[in-house]
């Protein structure tokens, strides 16, 4: 079941990148040839924040994020585990904190409206909880399908390299 959902969130990613190409490529064109789509621009800005915050959780479940690993390397197995642990805990905390702030202020943002396009600036800035949401749902079941150690390393990585 949570594969078909990894699928769907995947297909998802690419719907929006190719609605945000869309919406940009038709407000070009529309300019071109002298008549502007008002609302080209406006729903590009909310397609891209979507497909950002879908392209960050798969990012986060392949574990493929940015990370600097010269400290973990460094440490034996109990001091990475150690900082791992203080990883997932700053990095859980941090997503729950942003994904509150985000969703205070995705409610705040119903009456605005976006412009010409009369949508919602809600539909814009709740990408921000929604993809904390589903980042920390992310990083949890890496830790239960890779354990602690495991929780913030690419899938790619050997264990060897790191015991």
């Amino acid at each position: 079941m949570l594969k078909l959902l990894d699928r769907a969130e995947e297909y998802m990613a690419v719907l929006l990148l190719i609605g945000t190409v869309t919406a940009v490529l038709i407000g070009a064109l529309g300019r071109s040839v002298g008549h502007p789509v008002p609302a080209g621009p406006e729903i590009a800005q909310l397609l891209l924040i979507w497909t950002c915050m879908f392209g960050a959780d798969l990012v986060l479940k392949r574990g493929e994020h940015i990370r600097i690993s010269a400290l973990p390397d460094a440490l034996p197995p109990n001091g990475r585990r150690v900082l791992h642990l203080v990883c997932v805990i700053c990095i859980l905390g941090f997503l729950g904190y942003c994904g509150w702030l985000g969703w205070l202020l995705a409610t705040s943002n119903w009456a605005r409206e976006m412009g010409a396009s009369g949508l919602s600036y809600g539909w814009v800035t709740l990408a921000f909880p929604v993809g904390c949401a589903l980042m920390m749902i992310s990083m949890v079941r890496r830790i239960f399908e890779h354990g602690l150690l495991f929780a913030i390393e690419p899938e790619t990585r050997g264990r060897e390299q790191l015991l």
